[in-house]
């Protein structure tokens, strides 16, 4: 005869409440409220890509808003990833229009990576791509 063993609980971390997490946000602000922030030298102006270079209708480059898009534009840029530098500002109908462009062009990654670089030196600063980790020039 074999005996059932009772499963054992599972043991779970008492959640936090909404106070708590409130408490635990506050707590990462007021760490982080001297330093400087981050994104403070960035020209959120948007820069405008239209029939003097190529592109007509316009393509309408603007600096991302979103935390996500940000941190997937620092990530590129760190990496030297012109392609996903360029995607995360173009978006998507802008990135295959400039593909498009630049296809049958004999230096088209040459290209990818001027426009890459005119798009730093606009939103932050001229030689920020040549800085270490895309930071603005000084």
């Amino acid at each position: 005869m074999t005996t059932t063993r009772k499963p054992v609980a599972k043991r779970t971390a008492p959640r936090k409440n909404v106070a708590q997490k409130v408490d635990a946000f506050e707590a990462l602000r007021a760490r982080a409220a001297g330093a400087p922030k981050p994104g403070a030298n960035v020209n959120v102006a948007p820069l405008t890509l239209g029939p003097a270079e190529g592109f007509d209708p316009p393509i309408v480059v603007r600096w991302p808003s979103a935390l996500s898009d940000k941190i997937g534009l620092d990530i590129a840029s760190r990496r030297g990833d012109a392609i996903g530098f360029l995607h995360t500002l173009l978006g998507d109908d802008g990135f295959v229009r400039v593909v498009a462009a630049f296809e049958n062009e004999p230096d088209n990654e040459l290209l990818l990576v001027g426009l890459q670089l005119r798009l730093t030196d606009h939103f932050l600063g001229r030689g920020a791509g040549e800085a270490p980790g895309g930071t603005p020039a000084s």
